[in-house]
C-alpha cells in the first residue's frame, strides 16, 4: 500500500513558474519529480567529471614542471662533471710534465728520491672576492681539485728552479755521494754503538747495509778509484775520490769489479756484497769523508 503511494507521488507533476517582470507574461515548465532527479544526477556527473579532469590537468602540469626541474638539475650536474673532468685531465697533463722534469733532474743528479720541500704558506690579512661553493659533494670535489692544482703548480715552480740550478753545474751534483750504494736494510747506524764483539761502547765510522752475498754494490757518485784491494778490518774494499775533498769507502765485499785508477760513474757496479774482513755476516760498510774528516753518510743519502 505504501509502495503504491510512493509510486503515485513520484509521478505527480512539478510546475516551475517563471515571472520575468510585471510587464511580461509569466511562463511555466512542468516535469515529474523523477525527471528532475535524473536531470540533477546528470548535471552532478558532468560537474564531477569536470572536476576530475581539472584535477588531473593540474597534476599533469605539476609533473611536467618536476620533470623539467629534474632535467635542469641533471644538465647542471652533467656540466659540472664535464668541467671537473676537464680540470682533472689538465692536472694529469701537468703532473706528467712535473714527473718528466723530476726524471730529468734525477738523471742529472743521479738520485732516485725526491728532495722537494713544500713550505707552509704564511698567514696574514684576508680579503678579496670569494667563489661560493657550498657544502655538497661537488663542492668538496672542487676544493680537492683546487688544492691539487695549487700543489702541482708549487712543485712545478720548485722543479723549474732546481732544474735551472742543476743544468748550470751538473758535475757538482754528479760528484755528490747521494746515491744509495746497495739495496738492503741498515743493520748499524753511524755513531755510537755496542761493539758486536766486545759489547763495549764504540764509534762506528759509517753505516752497515745488510743483504745477500753477491748483491750489487754501486758507486754513490762519479769519481776515480784510489784504492781497490784488501784492507785491514774491512776486507775487500773500494775507495773512490769524488773531488771537492769527498771520498767514499765500500768494505767487506766478496768481489771487486774495479781497479785502482778506474774512472767510475754514479750507479756503476764496483763490487759484490760479502762478509770479508771483520764481519758477522754479509753486509756493506759504507763511509764518507770530507777533507779527511769522517762524515755521517745519511747527510748525503736521500
Amino acid at each position: 500500500m505504501n509502495f503504491k503511494k510512493k509510486k503515485r507521488k513520484e509521478r505527480l507533476p512539478v510546475t516551475l513558474l517563471i515571472i520575468p517582470d510585471l510587464n511580461n507574461k509569466p511562463f511555466n515548465y512542468t516535469m515529474t519529480r523523477k525527471r528532475i532527479t535524473g536531470t540533477l544526477g546528470i548535471v552532478a556527473c558532468f560537474v564531477l567529471a569536470f572536476l576530475i579532469l581539472a584535477y588531473s590537468h593540474l597534476i599533469g602540469l605539476n609533473d611536467i614542471r618536476n620533470v623539467q626541474n629534474i632535467k635542469q638539475e641533471s644538465n647542471a650536474k652533467a656540466s659540472t662533471i664535464k668541467q671537473m673532468n676537464q680540470e682533472i685531465n689538465e692536472m694529469k697533463m701537468q703532473q706528467e710534465e712535473v714527473e718528466r722534469k723530476q726524471q730529468e733532474i734525477k738523471k742529472l743528479m743521479g738520485v732516485e728520491k725526491e728532495i722537494i720541500d713544500h713550505p707552509n704558506p704564511s698567514r696574514g690579512g684576508q680579503g678579496g672576492d670569494d667563489r661560493e661553493i657550498g657544502e655538497n659533494e661537488e663542492a668538496q670535489t672542487f676544493i680537492l681539485v683546487q688544492n691539487i692544482k695549487t700543489s702541482l703548480a708549487r712543485q712545478e715552480k720548485e722543479l723549474d728552479d732546481m732544474l735551472a740550478q742543476v743544468k748550470n753545474d751538473q758535475a757538482y751534483f754528479r760528484a755528490l755521494p747521494n746515491l744509495w750504494p746497495a739495496d738492503g736494510e741498515i743493520s748499524s747506524d753511524y755513531g755510537l754503538r755496542k761493539s758486536p764483539w766486545t759489547k763495549k761502547d764504540t764509534f762506528h765510522e759509517g753505516i752497515d747495509i745488510k743483504n745477500q752475498v753477491g748483491t750489487d754494490i754501486v758507486a754513490a757518485a762519479d769519481g776515480k778509484v784510489i784504492y781497490a784491494g784488501w784492507m785491514a778490518v774491512y776486507g775487500k774494499t773500494v775507495v773512490i775520490d769524488h773531488g771537492n775533498g769527498l771520498e767514499s769507502k765500500y768494505g767487506h765485499n766478496s768481489a771487486l769489479q774495479v781497479e785502482k785508477g778506474d774512472i767510475v760513474t754514479k750507479g756503476e757496479v764496483i763490487a759484490r756484497m760479502g762478509t770479508t774482513g771483520l764481519s758477522t755476516g754479509p753486509h756493506l760498510h759504507f763511509a764518507i769523508t770530507k777533507n779527511g774528516q769522517i762524515q755521517d753518510p745519511m747527510i748525503y743519502l736521500p
